[in-house]
């Protein structure tokens, strides 16, 4: 057993912190982003909690018909019970998650490897822009991070020979599917395949029958729905391998194959380079440590920098990430962002055990204290601009809505109203939400959607088209007299009209 060094401990909590203070702010603030995703979620775990309607099916997905699985609003209903439904516990959750991830690769890079490894990838996690991003809105895809971690551990135990693994392995991967189903299919198929090319001895056993099995237990929700909708989903998910295009949400993504394969590789460049900090000071950092990775993976073995079971390690994750890309190359159409939502940990964690390594030697020492002293003079500015100037975040952030809100009930002077809301994505569940739960909490009533009597209109410009609100104004709203027009500090522009 590894003797426990309190430097090491030291240096983890000051990890920590600047893990925490980069995460944080939103959260301690009660301002963050409330956009259509969080108030589509917000209604169905309002339909969960307070009317007491379960669900077979989560958020609808690019391809329609198809939807994730429900657990990720069951999840959400957690915090929106305790905190009697304020959104803000959805991002206590959303950081908790983040947190968790920083804890949980420490201990298990810890124990794999050692203390060195495990304060370099925490480090590399702590101050990654796109895991930090996670943490501070809540988003179905964003506690990937969390599940793309536990899955590289599960595997690397599996493929150590580690038969009870299986046991967390595949429940975990059908679990996935809960969050982001593109890349949980991908990580599924190229799971598979990895174990039948390069370890097939590991499959055979009562673990790896007795796991796959429970692990459709995760998909009886979606099979549910399936059954009583006419096999929607299975329709849809064939008619996108068979090159429809017509069943996306976002129609004419056909492309030629080179520039679709194009489209692919660059999705994974963005993706790279959103794990590490790449401005200012640290502007080339990605591209030094794709050069990095690319020949240690090539020589660290030959060289005799790690050792067989950390050679093992990095073959397992650079096998694994080759095949998913691979797999990516047969789906037609292309890849949207938050597919690889968390996929930036393949990365994260060889380039944590390798960057380690540098510690052995007296230039990568050097080295690696100049990047350490490089990457806090990029982000002491950032958390200071943080808490000493927040942004209130205009239309984007609750503040902004709530403020919108309450304006509109102080204006109305306890007296009934009507309310409609334009939003340049037309879904207005934000909006529906936040008044349900500020009238609740409030003891308020909730307005109508009526244009009688006395109604206001509650507009978001669009940023790229300002005046699109004007369109509606003109068709779907023609009667009453305007009484007041106020544009709000957020951007949000009231008007109160009355019909006679």
């Amino acid at each position: 057993m590894r003797n426990k060094n309190p430097l090491t401990f030291i240096l983890f909590f000051f990890i920590l912190a600047i893990g925490f203070l980069l995460r944080a702010q939103e959260m301690l603030s009660h301002n963050f982003l409330f956009l259509i995703d969080q108030g589509r979620d917000m209604m169905a775990v309002k339909d969960i909690v307070y009317n007491h309607h379960l669900t077979l099916i989560g958020p609808y997905t690019s391809l329609t018909g198809v939807f994730q699985g429900p657990i990720w609003y069951y999840l959400l209903s957690i915090p929106t019970f305790i905190l009697n439904g304020d959104p803000w516990g959805a991002v206590v959750l959303m950081l908790t998650i983040s947190m968790a991830l920083i804890i949980i690769s420490f201990i298990f890079m810890r124990k794999l490897f050692d203390e060195k490894t495990a304060l370099v990838t925490s480090f590399l996690l702590a101050i990654s822009p796109e895991a930090i991003s996670a943490a501070t809105y809540s988003w179905n895809p964003h506690p990937m991070w969390l599940l793309i971690g536990l899955f590289i551990f599960f595997f690397y135990k599996v493929n150590l020979g580690q038969k009870k693994y299986h046991l967390f392995l595949w429940p975990l991967i059908s679990l996935m599917f809960h969050f982001e189903g593109a890349l949980a299919f991908f990580i599924l198929i190229a799971s598979f395949i990895y174990l039948l090319l390069f370890n097939r001895r590991v499959i055979n056993n009562k673990y790896f029958a007795f796991s796959t099995l429970s692990s459709i237990l995760l998909f009886l929700p979606q099979i549910l729905f399936d059954l009583r909708h006419n096999f929607l989903m299975s329709r849809s998910f064939l008619s996108l391998f068979q090159g429809k295009d017509n069943g996306l949400i976002v129609g004419g993504e056909k492309l030629k194959y080179l520039n679709l394969m194009d489209s692919h590789i660059y999705a994974f460049k963005i993706n790279f380079i959103s794990s590490f900090l790449h401005d200012g000071l640290m502007q080339n950092l990605p591209l030094f440590f794709f050069v990095f990775l690319v020949f240690m993976v090539l020589f660290a073995k030959r060289l005799k920098i790690v050792s067989d079971n950390e050679n093992y390690f990095l073959m397992m994750i650079v096998k694994t990430v080759l095949i998913i890309v691979a797999l990516t190359f047969f789906y037609p159409f292309p890849l949207r962002y938050w597919f690889l939502t968390g996929f930036e940990i393949f990365y994260i964690f060889p380039l944590g055990l390798l960057l380690s390594k540098l510690l052995n030697l007296r230039i990568g020492k050097i080295f690696l204290l100049l990047l350490f002293v490089a990457s806090i003079l990029v982000l002491a500015p950032k958390i200071n601009k943080l808490y000493s100037q927040p942004d209130y975040g205009g239309v984007a952030k609750i503040k902004g809505k709530i403020d919108a809100i309450k304006y509109i009930y102080d204006d109305a002077k306890g007296k009934p109203f009507n309310l409609l809301v334009f939003t340049p994505p037309v879904s207005t569940d934000a909006y529906d939400y936040l008044l349900w739960w500020y009238g609740k909490n409030k003891k308020l009533q909730v307005p109508k959607k009526e244009k009688k009597e006395t109604f206001y209109l509650l507009m978001e410009p669009d940023p790229g088209k300002p005046w699109s609100y004007n369109g509606w104004l003109e068709t779907i709203i023609k009667n009453g007299t305007i009484i007041s027009t106020k544009t709000l500090p957020s951007g949000l522009i009231v008007q109160k009209r009355i019909e006679y």
